[in-house]
């Protein structure tokens, strides 16, 4: 394993034990393309278990943490903590973007900066810690890594949510 991987196990808070399923969910599918990979080598299925795994925990989290918020605003909750933008900025913390395998013309473009990339990358990985040590290994890296960001979410505001709010309390 490279010593870029091993630093980012440490990172993350995680060992892995079948160290290839790190490598996959830091493998872009231009990497994957240009080596010439199966297309299942790359972490796009990574990032679908992912996406899933952190969409529950989440939800699972905010249902028991605020028993008194109704779903339109567990739901807002939700998407703050798992929108592209936060998991990027998670990635960035974690130096993610120093990991990824990406093809010649990905990393030219500066990809591995790239929003959307990180973003993959930060759902890929917790597929891997998920499929390498089950569902708390999973979950721990959540806990870790995404959900102390709850209280900047909160903070956040969604005006267009509050006036349709207002406006349905008030009915005329």
């Amino acid at each position: 394993m490279s010593k870029k991987l091993h630093e980012l196990e440490g990172r993350i808070g995680y060992r892995f034990t079948d160290r290839q399923l790190l490598t996959q969910a830091m493998t872009h599918s231009s990497y994957a393309n240009e080596h010439r990979l199966n297309k299942l080598e790359c972490n796009e299925r990574l990032e679908f278990l992912g996406d899933s795994i952190l969409g529950f925990v989440t939800a699972d989290y905010l249902y028991r943490r605020f028993p008194d918020k109704l779903e339109g605003e567990l739901t807002r909750i939700r998407a703050e903590l798992v929108c592209e933008n936060n998991l990027a900025a998670i990635a960035r913390e974690l130096k993610l973007g120093q990991a990824i395998l990406l093809g010649h013309g990905e990393a030219q473009n500066g990809g591995c900066d790239r929003s959307s990339i990180l973003c993959d990358v930060m759902e890929s990985v917790i597929a891997a810690a998920y499929l390498d040590g089950g569902f708390e290994a999973a979950k721990g890296i959540i806990d870790r890594l995404i959900l102390p960001k709850l209280a900047e979410a909160e903070k956040l505001r969604d005006f267009k949510t509050e006036l349709q709010e207002l406006v349905q309390q008030k009915k005329n």
